[in-house]
């Protein structure tokens, strides 16, 4: 059996026309707009707007990200990679940049000089460059996608195993009640993310020294129902006599109902309760639409800053909240992108360049250190901290858990090369992942490939892998890759071809 067969044929993409093209264009209109009325001008009305050439670079990266989001909402190919990044660079980066420049205020209350901003909107522009550059140059050769997919052997060569799938099912949900317990039960799991920290921290899986014990917990408690339901519910909708089983069924819904307890956005980080959310919607084929891809990307985008900000109402039990009666009351949407950490990742591109003046470049410490997560640093005692660590220390930020973006990875490292060498190395990846996921979306096949199942759960996960920090990250992409891949096999017969 060959690479070819074991996918499906690759699907033409079409011509968009009619409403098709308009819907498009009416989103890619809404990306100008609404951030232009809710961000960009209530800043220059207030008659305290800086204006300059970081205001121009930041702008710059504005029209750029949403042109780059538009382009692939009109194109034919559902992308889920590139747009992940797309849609996380237009919301998190250029709209919340070019809002804190232009009032010259940011959530973490750091001063830039002149020259800082300038810089900080040259690196985001050097970083979505790179990215786009490298995401078009690792495309197949004559926009052949099958030719370009075939470099990705092993996505395209292991396919889901069945009765793999069936067993991972199971073991999770027989395993689900154990983890929830440790979690503290349905009715922790269901008040807030600090009641799910309480409990970890009175049953000693956290402690001053160390988060590691009780953080691995959460990493496979949250992981392994989310992955065996994702490839259980790719499995059968392409394998009918796994679909025609009723046991099959019973499984799929009680795998649901665990992912309702253990992976809802109330008890866990916003970010990872949209990476289940969007894997599953991603693994389904009618995401793939351009109707839908284009409204989506476009509510997705335009949600982030809108919407984003009010579903943290779940973080903190009803005590901390009451002792702290005045946080987190906000009159406009700007008032969030100028005071509220959740649009800090622009924020920490301009201290990883402070940090590279002040302390130089690491010269790939932090990247070894993202690496070689899984390292103990009883083993390892000076492994280096989280970048996320450094940024906060290097302003005095009293809170570390701060973001630290591939572009801040990149910088303090190895400085301007280092950003531009890491976005660009994302941007391949990205494209590759793409291609290979084109392939499977023909229809049912005999064999689900593994590109079916895992560039769903990557271009999901993708959100938390450019906000950083990279160390952080790492873990939880490392435990559903090792499960997915458990769960394929490489069926009789297979060579690689390309």
């Amino acid at each position: 059996m060959t690479l070819a067969e074991t996918s499906s044929p690759a699907p033409v993409a079409p011509r968009l026309t009619g409403t098709q093209f308009v819907v498009p264009l009416f989103c890619a209109t809404a990306l100008l707009a609404v951030p232009s009325g809710l961000f960009f001008l209530p800043v220059l009305d207030s008659g305290r707007a800086h204006l300059g050439l970081s205001t121009v670079l930041f702008g710059a990266g504005f029209l750029y990200t949403a042109g780059r989001l538009a382009s692939l909402m009109w194109s034919g190919r559902a992308q889920w990679a590139a747009l992940g990044f797309w849609i996380f660079t237009y919301s998190w980066v250029a709209v919340a940049g070019l809002t804190q420049d232009l009032a010259r205020s940011n959530p973490l209350g750091v001063t830039f000089t002149l020259d800082e901003a300038q810089r900080q909107g040259l690196l985001v522009l050097l970083g979505i460059v790179a990215f786009d550059v490298a995401h078009r140059a690792a495309g197949a050769r004559g926009g052949d996608v099958r030719s370009g997919a075939a470099r990705f052997g092993v996505l395209l060569g292991r396919v889901v195993d069945p009765r793999r799938t069936l067993v991972l099912g199971w073991f999770a949900v027989v395993t689900g009640p154990l983890f929830v317990a440790l979690l503290g039960g349905p009715s922790v799991l269901l008040s807030s993310r600090q009641a799910v920290f309480d409990e970890l921290s009175q049953s000693g899986l956290y402690s001053s020294s160390t988060n590691a014990t009780g953080g691995s917990l959460s990493t496979v408690a949250n992981c392994l129902p989310f992955v065996a339901l994702l490839v259980l519910g790719r499995l059968m909708a392409d394998d009918r006599q796994v679909r025609a089983r009723t046991s099959t069924w019973v499984l799929l819904v009680l795998l649901v109902g665990l992912n309702v307890v253990v992976n809802n956005p109330i008890s866990n980080a916003r970010y990872w309760a949209f990476a289940v959310i969007l894997g599953l919607l991603y693994a389904w084929r009618g995401s793939a639409r351009p109707l839908f891809r284009a409204a989506f990307v476009t509510a997705f985008a335009l949600g982030a800053l809108t919407v984003f900000p009010y579903l943290d109402a779940f973080r903190y039990d009803s005590a901390t909240l009451a002792a702290n009666p005045g946080a987190g009351t906000y009159d406009r949407p700007v008032d969030y992108i100028l005071a509220k950490t959740d649009y800090g990742s622009i924020t920490d591109i301009g201290i990883a360049v402070r940090f590279g003046d002040s302390q130089g470049p690491q010269w790939g410490r932090q990247i070894l250190g993202a690496a070689t997560f899984w390292v103990p640093r009883s083993l390892w005692t000076d492994k280096p901290d989280n970048t996320a660590f450094l940024l906060a220390d290097e302003v005095g930020f009293a809170n570390r858990n701060i973001d630290s973006p591939l572009w801040a990875e990149g910088y303090v490292d190895l400085g301007w090369a280092g950003a531009a060498a890491l976005l660009a190395a994302a941007g391949a990846a990205c494209r590759r992942l793409d291609d290979a996921f084109e392939l499977t979306r023909a229809g049912p096949t005999a064999a689900v490939p593994l590109a079916a199942v895992l560039v769903p759960a990557v271009a999901a996960y993708e959100f938390i892998l450019v906000r950083g920090s990279l160390l952080q990250a790492m873990a939880k992409i490392a435990v559903m890759l090792v499960l997915l891949v458990l769960v394929t096999t490489r069926p009789d017969g297979w060579r690689e071809e390309g």
